[in-house]
């Protein structure tokens, strides 16, 4: 396997302090027990693996890869980063570099990478304009809308390069962790993706690799094998998602926008168009106030 080492800038501490976005109640941060499901290489024709850029992906990527190469089958694997594109003012919905992070990932274990956009939105930014009110856990619009359906775009992409004659067997790999939230914890770790189904044509398997892995594990996977990160890491930030993300800890927000003025003073005006507050706890001026106090 290939392997073209980076030397990272977080410190052996640094991964005590981070922490998730999606804050775990207690009862439920250990990972669940049991014999971790095993993925049938040979029963599948290509993985994709889903990286966006966060510290899960590269520990996602290397554990997929480090697999893919003891089965004799990297060359099924391809990393898949899926481009939110920009606002109106042109800032990127995602942190500027993401990309270049995602593409390092896969660069260092030498695997095909690809960037998709949806084919239906510009971006992100222009779907939560259309809805009228932003994404929250009741109605992740932005998941389905920009990522799953990408991922559903690449995988038939993929298989008609393939060319196999019948509908492709693909497996989806993602960063969730059963550490994140109660509802993750009870995600079982490979299962028929929802891509799959009667008159489609593919058969996805959705399979999480790290799952039963914490935090501080995830960071020991970086440092172990020299895997890039995000500088918002050592800004503060606690986990890489879209730098305005409705689902995220307040006070990430609040760090967030204390690194992107201008990005989050955009959504402040688009919440007050909207008339809908960014979180239900909290609007997003409150958030810009918190960040200049």
């Amino acid at each position: 396997m290939t392997k073209k080492p980076f030397t990272p800038p977080c410190g052996t501490g640094c991964a005590g302090s981070q922490m998730e976005l999606f804050a775990a109640p207690a009862d439920t941060a250990a990972a669940p027990a049991g014999p971790a499901a095993v993925f049938d290489w040979d029963a599948h024709d290509f993985v994709v693996v889903g990286d966006s850029g966060g510290k899960d992906s590269g520990a996602l990527v290397h554990e997929v890869c480090s697999q893919a190469d003891k089965a004799g089958q990297l060359n099924k694997v391809r990393v898949l980063h899926c481009d939110l594109g920009r606002t109106e003012q042109g800032h990127l919905v995602e942190w500027p570099g993401a990309l270049e992070v995602a593409r390092g990932h896969a660069e260092q274990y030498g695997v095909p990478f690809a960037v998709r956009r949806s084919s239906r939105w510009r971006s992100l930014w222009e779907r939560i304009l259309d809805h009228g009110n932003w994404p929250g856990h009741f109605a992740r619009y932005c998941t389905s809308d920009t990522k799953t359906a990408v991922g559903r775009n690449y995988v038939d992409e993929v298989g008609g390069e393939l060319n196999l004659g019948r509908p492709p067997r693909a497996g989806y790999a993602m960063g969730m962790r059963a550490e994140e939230s109660k509802a993750r914890a009870k995600k079982p770790m490979i299962e028929r993706h929802r891509m799959s189904g009667a008159g489609t044509l593919r058969v996805v398997t959705t399979w999480l690799p790290i799952h039963r892995l914490t935090t501080d594990e995830v960071w020991k996977t970086h440092r172990d094998n020299g895997i890039a990160h995000h500088e918002a890491y050592d800004q503060g930030m606690r986990r890489l998602s879209c730098r305005a993300c409705p689902l995220a800890h307040t006070d990430d927000l609040v760090r967030s926008a204390q690194l992107n003025p201008q990005l989050f003073a955009e959504y402040a005006e688009a919440e007050a168009k909207m008339g809908h507050p960014f979180k239900k706890s909290i609007t997003m001026r409150e958030i810009i106030e918190r960040a200049r106090s």
